[in-house]
């Protein structure tokens, strides 16, 4: 009797220990900055999967990685990146310090007895007007990720008056059955960009780590609304604007992040 109620007890402690000591996760929201409102005449925009502030095969560490990464930036406007552990978010504040305006949503793991928590970010140097997020899906397999679209709206004056942001780290689920849960993350998240009925003549911006190939891709996102793109591996930038230049850091080669970071410059004047 005493046996059964020691086991009793034991897997009470356990059940309190897996769901109990379940944090809530750390989010931060942009502030109204309408008051803050800049012209420029051109953009540059970079998205980067920081594969949690390690290379490859786990070398460096986050302040040196994401330090490094930064000494090869020329000035970039806005930054995205995918991986953002709420642990290293206060750190990774404080190496984009020159970067006022930021975006932090975290995502977990929905595996039963897991509590991991990765995240999405966006800095910017321009000030954000609106935002807005949307669970995408949930990966199917693995650790049965969240996987969060976000969305940000900045003025930008001159030709174009707005630039509309739209982030998303896609499920990765090994690419079975024909990629079938990439191909269907991609597309729910192609709809969700669709749902917000943008204005013409605004300019518009898809990217992120779509985990698809650049075939893959083309063959989901209605091209002909964003015929311009950068993109490397599964990383990718499209956009309706006109675009100055494209290209990517090799943070790969430097033993940065297993993925490079890819960066486009788009005009928002008489180009």
């Amino acid at each position: 009797m005493r046996l059964h109620r020691f086991l009793t007890v034991g897997a009470a402690w356990a059940l309190i220990t897996l769901f109990g000591c379940k944090k809530e996760p750390l989010a931060e929201y942009p502030e109204n900055s309408s008051s803050a409102q800049v012209e420029v005449s051109e953009i540059r925009i970079s998205t980067y999967n920081i594969h949690g502030g390690h290379g490859p095969n786990g070398e460096g560490n986050f302040q040196d990685n994401l330090t490094g990464f930064k000494s090869f930036l020329q000035n970039e406007s806005i930054l995205c990146f995918q991986e953002v552990e709420p642990d290293c978010w206060n750190q990774l504040k404080s190496i984009f310090s020159d970067y006022p305006y930021r975006y932090f949503l975290p995502q977990c793991s929905t595996k039963f007895g897991t509590n991991k928590q990765g995240g999405n970010a966006i800095f910017s140097k321009l000030p954000i007007l609106s935002y807005d997020q949307q669970l995408i899906q949930t990966d199917p397999g693995g650790d049965r990720w969240e996987r969060k679209a976000q969305y940000i709206r900045v003025f930008v004056g001159n030709d174009h008056q707005y630039l509309n942001i739209f982030h998303y780290h896609n499920t990765y689920n090994w690419h079975e059955n024909n990629s079938a849960s990439e191909k269907a993350g991609l597309q729910k998240f192609v709809s969700f960009v669709a749902s917000k009925d943008l204005t013409a003549g605004e300019m518009n911006v898809l990217l992120g780590d779509f985990n698809l190939s650049r075939n893959q891709a083309d063959a989901i996102v209605p091209v002909l609304l964003f015929p311009q793109a950068s993109s490397n591996w599964v990383d990718h930038i499209y956009t309706n604007a006109p675009v100055l230049n494209t290209g990517f850091y090799d943070t790969y080669g430097n033993s940065l992040s297993d993925h490079q970071a890819v960066w486009m410059v788009i005009c928002n004047e008489d180009c």
